[in-house]
């Protein structure tokens, strides 16, 4: 008997280790293929090369065929062009260590984004507080003097257009009635549209189907149509010295009633829009090539490439016109003395140190003009690390120096028809709350996105395991997901803290109770599961 269980040991032992040594090889060989089988591309290459070929050896008589010859040829080709591009497990690893770097650099930029944004907040609520109480209503026919540097509410008064506004590009102009003018410029193209789909293969390797469809369009902006997949659409072209895209001019003096000018800044929020078609003639001209585009319907003028009579071919062109006529506006900002004896000016009506007991009405104005003076870039340099910090937050200056300018805490609005001080200030919260969540929302993903990227390499590691890899990845990522979610959420609720507590110590205290209460309330939780 136990010469018996002996030999069945030794049986038992021989087939482990015969199973073991094929698993061995199951699991080394996909990994060898991945790596040392080239990737597939070799019939496309060939089958492209060939098509170039044939394109470049066109004698130059077939080259010069004519415009509706070509029109045909396109509309004859197919819709559609599919590639496939096969990458391997090692190319994945690559890709997958540049993403992890691109992963660091997301969230070390994702910290100095959502700090911006909410100490901007912050700066917003406090001077929309501090400007309810200190605005000023007054009228527009005459500009009062112990007014100035001070913030004022300005209703319902006419801004009215004193100087010539003219097109760019086109011999288009107004003396009157125009206070903007605007012009946008298409052309009939053909459009590539790609989609991508992405499929795992066994030993870590990705294959990629892309898939690349073309419309004919109108569009604004111009698309190189030369590195298009499909040949027989690299035709695009547009009229030669032709700039396409949206142009806008603003009137150089705008009268608001009979005691104000607005400022360039001002004018450039008006927005009450109209078609300029009807005060246009049949026909309308470029400066410089003399180009003619004749009206077609009471929107759009019409360069045709050729004389044809179909709707649209490629190469065409159109224009349209646009103003923002005379019209009653308000304004919400610092009165300043301006460059007129009879008309005061605007500036920016920003956040100053008033210290505990406040300061006096004369110094505070003057506090008030000087804080208005300052330039965009020399508020960004205050709001940078200067010194030796300078090097370590670098990141934080790139993100004040570009954002500052866009997004300054200040008030210093036009809103177009007649509007009360409440209605005004609901206005401006209103339009805080959009602009703080969307940098809220993009920074948050920032830092998600980058704090996943930081496992790339790990994730693509796994995806070599045959027929287990990709499950295992996809469990991970899912893992990966949760604790990404969770730690974006901590970081994020203590930089809003730590903002608050420069500005709004109060709200700093009960967004800390409140994030404290989630976090409490998530590990008890996750202790129960």
């Amino acid at each position: 008997r136990l010469l018996d269980a002996f030999r069945f040991f030794r049986y038992c032992h021989s087939l482990l280790v015969a199973m073991h040594s094929r698993l061995l090889v199951l699991l080394v060989l996909p990994v060898l293929a991945a790596a040392l089988i080239p990737a597939p591309r070799l019939q496309n290459k060939r089958r492209f090369a060939s098509i170039l070929a044939i394109h470049q050896n066109e004698s130059a008589g077939e080259r010069a065929r004519s415009t509706d010859d070509v029109v045909a040829r396109v509309e004859q080709a197919p819709s559609a062009v599919r590639t496939s591009t096969s990458t391997s497990w090692f190319q994945r690893l690559q890709d997958s260590l540049t993403t992890f770097v691109i992963g660091l650099v997301l969230i070390v930029f994702s910290i100095p984004v959502l700090w911006f944004n909410e100490s901007r907040v912050a700066q917003m609520e406090s001077l929309i507080s501090i400007g309810r109480s200190q605005a000023r209503s007054v009228g527009g026919k005459a500009a009062v003097t112990e007014n100035r540097n001070w913030l004022v509410h300005v209703d319902g008064e006419t801004a009215k257009s004193a100087a010539t506004v003219s097109d760019p590009q086109f011999d288009v102009s107004f003396d009157k009635n125009c206070i903007r003018l605007s012009s946008t410029v298409e052309v009939y193209q053909i459009i590539e549209h790609s989609k991508s789909e992405e499929r795992e293969k066994l030993g870590g390797g990705k294959e990629t189907i892309t898939t690349y469809t073309y419309v004919e369009e109108w569009s604004s902006s111009y698309h190189d149509s030369g590195s298009y997949q499909d040949i027989s659409k690299r035709i695009n072209r547009k009229p030669q010295g032709l700039d396409v895209g949206d142009h806008y001019q603003d009137c150089s003096r705008v009268e608001l009633g009979e005691g104000f000018l607005l400022s360039e800044e001002l004018v450039g929020q008006c927005s009450s829009w109209r078609s300029a078609g009807e005060r246009l003639p049949e026909a309308v001209k470029t400066k410089g090539s003399k180009l003619e585009f004749k009206k077609a319907d009471h929107q759009y003028f019409y360069c045709r490439s050729s004389n044809h009579d179909s709707p649209s071919q490629i190469g065409d062109a159109r224009v349209s016109f646009r103003y923002v006529p005379d019209h009653e506006a308000t304004v919400l900002a610092l009165q300043a003395d301006g460059s007129e004896e009879l008309r005061d000016t605007f500036k920016a009506y920003r956040l100053i140190k008033r210290g505990w007991f406040g300061l006096s009405e004369d110094v505070e104005k003057k506090a008030l003009l000087k804080q208005a003076k300052k330039s965009l870039g020399d508020l960004a340099s205050e709001a940078s690390c200067t010194g030796c910090l300078a090097c370590l937050c670098c990141a934080c200056n790139l993100v004040v120096r570009c954002c500052q300018s866009l997004l300054m805490p200040e008030l210093y609005h036009l809103f177009d028809g007649s509007l009360d001080l409440d209605e005004c200030f609901a206005i401006i919260t209103s339009r805080l709350t959009v602009t703080k969540w969307c940098f809220r929302i993009g920074g948050w993903m920032m830092m998600f996105i980058g704090l996943y990227s930081l496992f790339s390499p790990f994730l693509t590691l796994i995806k070599v395991i045959p027929f287990l890899g990709p499950l295992a990845a996809s469990l991970g990522g899912w893992l990966i997901y949760f604790l990404c979610f969770l730690f974006t959420a901590i970081i994020a609720s203590a930089i809003v803290i730590v903002a608050y507590l420069f500005y709004h110590p109060l709200m700093a205290l009960v967004y800390g109770v409140l994030s404290a209460a989630a976090v409490t309330g998530v590990c008890m939780l996750a202790s129960r599961a």
